[in-house]
């Protein structure tokens, strides 16, 4: 109390300002951590985009490597010519998603991994291009390496926190593209290669006849499990409708058809007369269509990424911009509090100064209704009320000065003529 008692009211009012501050850091301080938590997510979400599109790229290409080699196994020359080509581009693919992930900073496990399935890719190149596999060792092999490839995507989107993602439709666009269309893809890329390799050899085991009708419902199963992702990121984001709505019925109208066509001419037709390239050529465009539709879905997700890091970052901005100018408008209005205080105090304190010394006089001084202005008012008062005071004992004192000398006088006259007598 001494203390406080010898501090001014503008450094007290600053000590309460200073408490205020202090109480509304640690709100202050965890919203902006929460803000920053969530723009950095967005920005590493956004960041996966890139890898995860180019190994999807190694995905596809990988699938048309496999139906190639199928076709040329199982005797198609027609096929085999173009595998040089599918495989040269899959080697670019490689290389491009290498640097890609590179570029992304991949944990130890996960570059293993992609080490471990890009050397599988070279053995199992070297056994195809010397005939050394029969078309369903090659087959195999594929789609092992293929689902190696699935799960380093798999990873790599928990790598990036896709997983998870908040907001719904995003959420949902995410599913249909980074996790539906890639199986959907590899089922579809698996009827292209046993297909391609049946038509080849002109025979389907019955066998291998119930394995691709399981796999025709399995495609179905996914078929129906990506429309229904999509449909929902497509509902309520007018962003994502104008630019999936219509390759995304096109793409489901494509598999449609493929399906129809490995029914027709595959798994009931009574003999396989269908030209492999046929064949091929059908499911490598509904494929193709598949992975641009998920090329699409990729840009629309890292745009829709990348506006909520900048909406973030400009409603951050804005809160800070706002939090500055209310500190700012709260330490005016205290100064202007404070001078409220002082200013009607001082005067006083200097009104009272004077009466202390004897002086009455002054104009009337111009003053508030509160608190203050009323203890001024009453100093006002009290100094108006002395001023009559002082002058009706001025007066008074004059009047006992007057009579105290006509007093004296009458006694010098009294004595004087008492003097006189005295002498007669």
């Amino acid at each position: 109390m001494p203390l406080l008692s010898r501090l001014s009211l503008l450094q007290k009012f600053a000590i309460l300002a200073l408490i205020g501050v202090l109480m509304s850091a640690l709100p202050t301080a965890l919203y902006l951590r929460e803000a920053r938590a969530s723009i950095a997510q967005a920005q590493r979400e956004a960041s996966g985009a890139a890898p995860l599109q180019a190994l999807g790229q190694v995905v596809q290409r990988m699938q048309v490597h496999r139906g190639l080699s199928a076709g040329m196994l199982g005797g198609d020359e027609a096929l085999a010519g173009r595998r040089p080509a599918a495989r040269d581009a899959l080697n670019q693919a490689f290389d491009a998603a290498s640097a890609r992930l590179q570029a992304a900073g991949l944990p130890g496990a996960l570059h293993i991994q992609w080490q471990t399935a890009r050397e599988g890719w070279q053995q199992l190149e070297a056994g195809v291009a010397s005939r050394a596999l029969t078309q369903a060792q090659s087959t195999a092999q594929h789609t092992a390496l293929i689902a190696s490839l699935l799960r380093i995507n798999e990873a790599l989107m928990d790598h990036f926190g896709l997983q998870l993602e908040a907001e719904e439709h995003t959420f949902a666009l995410i599913q249909a593209a980074m996790v539906n269309i890639p199986l959907l893809g590899e089922k579809l890329g698996q009827l292209r290669a046993q297909g391609s390799g049946f038509l080849a050899r002109r025979e389907l085991p019955p066998l291998n006849k119930g394995l691709l009708l399981a796999q025709v419902q399995r495609v179905q199963e996914l078929q129906g499990q990506t429309q229904r992702n999509f449909e929902h990121a497509l509902q309520g984001q007018a962003q994502f409708a104008a630019v999936l709505g219509q390759p995304v019925q096109a793409a489901a109208a494509q598999v449609l058809a493929a399906l129809e066509l490995a029914d027709k001419e595959l798994i009931n037709a009574s003999a396989l007369e269908l030209a492999p390239q046929a064949y091929f050529d059908t499911f490598t465009r509904t494929i193709d269509a598949l992975y641009a539709l998920n090329a699409q879905a990729y840009r629309s997700l890292d745009e829709a990424l990348q506006q909520r890091v900048s909406g973030l970052r400009r409603t951050l901005v804005l809160q800070a911009l706002a939090l500055l100018l209310a500190l700012l408008l709260a330490g005016g209005l205290m100064v202007l509090c404070v001078r409220s205080i002082t200013g009607p105090l001082n005067q006083a304190v200097a009104l009272a100064h004077a009466v202390a010394e004897g002086d009455l006089s002054g104009a009337r001084l111009a003053h508030g209704s509160d608190e203050v202005g009323r203890l001024l008012a009453a100093l006002l008062d009290m100094r108006a009320h002395l001023t009559q005071v002082v002058s009706r004992v001025r007066s008074n004192a004059d009047g006992v000065a007057t009579a105290s000398v006509q007093i004296a006088q009458g006694n010098q006259d009294l004595s004087a003529r008492t003097e006189s007598q005295a002498s007669a």
